[in-house]
């Protein structure tokens, strides 16, 4: 199901696998033995619903890019150079959040953190790669 819905090899392995993970952890959910196969391809269907979407949006955003001027590309290695210079603990939750689209509650979830964590963990991050940002702009 996730192939026909994919059509990428890899991307269904992938979802498969998030999907098999899914289900083990919510078995306790289910209410009838019987009803196991719809039951964990509607969790399969959803996934591949919300890759579809993430994946359509990055295209949008990478498109986008792509059609500004050079000028502007010059800023974006500016941010990457950036974004590789922060303390992992700042650039994970960061890169989580702006360019996955996690949610604070998801990110705190995916951390191991509280949800106020999350949120402290992104106002430091942001605070911290504006450092670097106004650093570099000085130093030009």
């Amino acid at each position: 199901m996730c192939m026909g819905m994919l059509g990428n090899a890899a991307d269904s392995d992938d979802i498969s696998q998030e999907t098999f993970t899914r289900g083990f952890t919510s078995l306790g959910a289910l209410r009838s033995g019987d009803s196991f196969g719809p039951w964990i391809t509607s969790v399969a269907r959803n996934l591949c619903r919300d890759y579809i979407r993430v994946s359509a949006r990055r295209r949008e955003l990478v498109e986008q890019n792509a059609r500004e001027d050079s000028g502007e590309s010059a800023d974006y290695s500016a941010l990457h150079e950036a974004l590789a210079e922060l303390p992992e603990q700042y650039r994970t939750p960061l890169m989580l959040f702006y360019f996955d689209g996690k949610s604070a509650k998801r990110l705190a979830g995916e951390l191991g953190i509280s949800h106020d964590g999350a949120c402290t963990r992104l106002s430091r991050a942001r605070r911290e790669l504006r450092r670097i940002l106004e650093k570099r702009d000085g130093s030009r």
